[in-house]
């Protein structure tokens, strides 16, 4: 994110610089077209997080920053608050929905980091989320609704370009693009794959990405006797990731818990529909019936209901992809940047 928004700031005319560790034992030359500040990690227990303000200062009195933009609420957050207590320089906080770890009640699970992360919350100069399901969450954590903002993630929607589908659904995919985890829900998806496959036999189901759920996966798509029609990718991206989306029928996003799910939008800017969970962030992307379905979590049978229903129903798939690319124009990182530009020039009025 923190990339790709840095390109849209280039592209509006802003300057910006990302200041980010180093990483041991490997090469931290990045080619990008913006600076990289780079700094240490933290090594006393004592000062913690805050030694970070030592390099922050100093890059601050060489270049003059106008704003803090701070990508997660503890610890960047919280050292954005120091930062701007010595030089006045505003700070914006963005929670990305994993920057915080909270229990189903929305409360904070390391409580001794609860009281830091309330007053850097209460002090920003504006506050920032993601999606409308982490609002409240956050409000309630201290956030001033004066200052508060929903901004989406985005994408650069020219990079995806929608292709010609097959008329038929021979040699053809539903895909899932993500990380193996539990949480991704991918187990659920499998199983319902077993009903769509006894109506779909040629329909393939594409699973890209890595993690720790991969052989669990593995041996329970063996298990349903559907090894022959599951194919396991590996960490898919660039162009390669984006040919793969283009041809695919549909995306299935079957997460127990998304704080965002940009892979939805993803879908959208390459022309096809999303069956997704309705859980996070996702109902911000996906309208039930308009532009994809959305569908009760770990719920097998409602996902291969709703996944048969667009295989059936080429006129239906072909209406809901149309509505989809209308909604990924309006996540362009171009219109995102320039929402966060103007946050940044009313902080500096006020």
């Amino acid at each position: 994110m923190i990339h790709n928004l840095s390109l849209a700031m280039l592209s509006n005319h802003c300057e910006p610089y990302v200041l980010a560790p180093i990483v041991r034992k490997r090469d931290n030359t990045l080619n990008v077209p913006y600076p990289i500040l780079r700094y240490q990690r933290p090594s006393s227990k004592h000062f913690g997080v805050r030694q970070i303000l030592l390099p922050l200062l100093w890059y601050h009195l060489r270049y003059r920053f106008d704003v803090l933009h701070c990508h997660g609420i503890f610890p960047p957050g919280y050292v954005g608050l120091s930062f701007h207590k010595i030089t006045g320089c505003p700070f914006v906080i963005t929670s990305h929905g994993g920057d915080i770890k909270m229990n189903n009640r929305g409360v904070i699970i390391n409580t001794g980091i609860t009281a830091n992360i309330k007053k850097a919350l209460c002090e920003a100069n504006a506050v920032t989320v993601v999606s409308n399901d982490m609002k409240e969450q956050i409000l309630r954590l201290g956030a001033d609704p004066r200052k508060f903002h929903i901004l989406p993630n985005g994408i650069f929607v020219d990079e995806f370009k929608p292709s010609i589908k097959q008329s038929n659904n021979v040699n053809s995919y539903i895909l899932y693009l993500g990380r193996l985890r539990e949480d991704k829900g991918i187990d659920i998806l499998i199983q319902a794959f077993s009903a769509v496959n006894e109506i779909f036999p040629d329909v393939r189901l594409k699973i890209a990405g890595e993690g720790r759920e991969k052989k669990n996966l593995m041996t329970l798509a063996d298990k349903l006797g559907l090894g022959h029609s599951i194919e396991f990718l590996g960490i898919i991206r660039g162009s390669e990731k984006i040919q793969l989306l283009q041809d695919a029928l549909l995306l299935v996003c079957p997460s127990r818990k998304e704080a965002f799910g940009i892979v939805n939008l993803e879908a959208f800017a390459s022309g096809i529909p999303v069956v997704a969970s309705r859980v996070g962030g996702i109902p911000d992307i996906v309208e039930d019936g308009v532009n994809g379905f959305l569908v009760d979590p770990d719920n097998p049978q409602h996902l291969a209901d709703k996944i048969i229903l667009l295989l059936s129903n080429t006129i239906l798939r072909n209406d809901l992809s149309k509505n989809a690319l209308k909604k990924a124009s309006y996540y362009d990182w171009s219109h995102i940047a320039q929402e966060y530009i103007q946050i940044y020039h009313e902080i500096r009025q006020n």
